[in-house]
């Protein structure tokens, strides 16, 4: 069933992206024509890296990643829901928070730095991951607001207060999950945080 959705997210995004894109280019728009084809690698993201890194990625990780890029990305920036449903953009951080929490666990996995008893440090990184790639993300938007004279942060009609609640959103995202986490290592119950760490191979 994952891996029927995960082929139908990817063809309906990328045959998508590819037909914004020629209507953006038919109307001049390039940056709106870069936005709508760079769904293609991103989208293949988890392909590239089994393919050409032979890194081993669960089935239900990469539709986690697939299903938030689809919503963020194609829905949100391609079929621009971001300006079309308000609050949209704060909900996509937020998640991309939860998200950010668990990549921060596959992080410490794969790295053999997990150690389950070690609680505090785990909740720590988890948060810290977090809030360092919606930096990054930012400094993205930034920059390619510089190049393109663009405004994606809303610096023009929010100041830093756009920026500052996309971080604050994704931060509140990773402390839901690591509370999560927490109480179920401190319960001694396998639930949804727990079970994805078993499955990573911890």
């Amino acid at each position: 069933m994952n891996k029927k959705l995960n082929i139908g997210l990817i063809t309906i995004a990328i045959i998508g992206g590819i037909i914004c894109g020629v209507m953006r280019i038919l109307n001049n728009d390039f940056y709106g024509f870069l936005i709508c084809i760079s769904i293609i690698p991103v989208m293949l993201v988890p392909f590239l890296l089994k393919k050409f890194f032979s890194l081993k990625i669960s089935i239900q990780v990469e539709t986690m990643y697939l299903i938030f890029v689809f919503f963020a990305h194609f829905l949100g920036s391609i079929i621009n829901f971001y300006d079309l449903i308000p609050g949209y953009d704060k909900i996509m951080h937020f998640i991309s928070g939860m998200l950010s929490a668990f990549i921060a666990l596959l992080l410490l996995i794969k790295l053999k730095q997990y150690k389950k008893m070690n609680l505090l440090f785990t909740v720590i990184f988890m948060i810290a991951t977090t809030l360092s790639i919606a930096a990054l993300w930012e400094f993205y938007e930034f920059i390619s607001d510089y190049i393109f004279s663009k405004d994606a942060q809303n610096v023009m009609t929010t100041g830093v207060s756009d920026t500052m609640w996309d971080m604050l959103m994704a931060f509140l995202g990773s402390v839901l999950i690591s509370i999560q986490y927490w109480c179920e290592v401190k319960r001694k119950k396998e639930s949804i945080v727990t079970k994805f760490i078993k499955e990573a191979g911890a």
